[in-house]
């Protein structure tokens, strides 16, 4: 069961990383586009984190495929950090905890659909809160770790490759 996980996570992942071509990718630029991936693969609103991504892309002229890949793999964790995002920008801004069901959605809806889009958008916004207080850090300690990464990395394969005059 492990073994197939884990050859799983390398044919769909580490494999295609592998195929994005390596000419005008610095260590910079690759982290800086694993970066701008997992701020835009994180935004605690579904369906917005394509276009975020795409966004951040265009205005930071970064690598869009290594963007969107990464983006698109944190699919799962933006699904499980929407609450917890909700609930803490809630917490910061002395709102009544935030009990988030299919339940508590459904209810939002009956007195109609915009009362239920503004009740839900206001969940969204406690999460976009969070997100913001927590994207600069993040994106600081992710784009310096990957760095250090791919500059060690750079080296080594820069040493393997004998000089020719």
């Amino acid at each position: 069961m492990s073994s197939k996980i884990i050859e799983s996570f390398t044919n769909k992942i580490l494999i295609p990383f592998r195929l994005v071509p390596k000419d005008g990718l610095t260590p910079e630029t690759l982290a800086f586009s694993i970066t701008l991936g997992i701020i835009s693969g994180i935004f605690p609103v579904l369906g917005m984190t394509t276009l975020l991504s795409l966004l951040l892309t265009i205005l930071f002229r970064q690598n869009l495929l290594v963007v969107q890949s990464v983006q698109w793999i944190l699919a799962l964790v933006q699904i499980l950090l929407i609450i917890p995002f909700m609930k803490f920008g809630a917490y910061l801004l002395n709102q009544n905890v935030v009990h988030i069901s299919i339940q508590q959605i459904n209810r939002a809806f009956q007195p109609g659909m915009l009362s239920g889009i503004k009740t839900v958008g206001i969940f969204h916004l406690y999460g976009i809160l969070t997100w913001l207080i927590l994207v600069v850090p993040a994106s600081a300690v992710s784009y310096f770790g990957l760095l250090v990464i791919f500059q060690r990395k750079s080296k080594r394969s820069d040493k393997s490759i004998p000089l020719q005059n």
